[in-house]
């Protein structure tokens, strides 16, 4: 994956964004792949609506975030959950000037039940001037219910 766009690692600053909204898709996977939240947060709007269905109550990054605040409290609530034992992006698909979808898999082994969740997932994400605005992940979340519950 290719990155046409960098981000200011000292900063968190955008040094230039990328031009189309495929490209800002793309280094955003690249800088979380990489761990660069500096980066990851460069790509996101201040108000990016982010969201995770399903009850708060019973997986912890369920629900609706806005903006970076909530954003930085979101990334480690998931992080915290589990180990990443694969994940794969199987394409990205641009839909018009301003619509990403990104299709792949992944698998956790949740911490607090040893549970591994493995599921395949479309992820949609909107993007306006460089930086990623909304994102909403489809997915079985009665089966990543199941697996962080126990």
């Amino acid at each position: 994956m290719t990155t046409p766009a960098s981000a200011s690692a000292s900063t968190g600053t955008s040094t230039s964004l990328p031009a189309t909204a495929l490209h800002t898709v793309e280094a955003y996977f690249e800088a979380f792949g990489h761990g660069d939240m500096d980066a990851v947060f460069a790509l996101l709007d201040p108000e990016v609506e982010w969201f995770v269905p399903g009850d708060a109550a019973l997986v912890p990054w369920a629900g609706r975030r806005t903006g970076h605040a909530a954003m930085r409290e979101w990334f480690p609530l998931l992080a915290g959950a589990g180990e990443r034992k694969d994940f794969e992006l199987y394409g990205m698909t641009a839909l018009g000037p301003d619509q990403v979808l990104v299709n792949g898999r992944f698998v956790f082994r949740m911490h607090a039940t040893g549970a591994v969740y493995d599921d395949e997932f479309v992820m949609r994400f909107t993007v306006r001037d460089g930086r990623i605005t909304a994102y909403r992940i489809y997915e079985d979340s009665l089966a990543l219910a199941r697996a962080y519950r126990g």
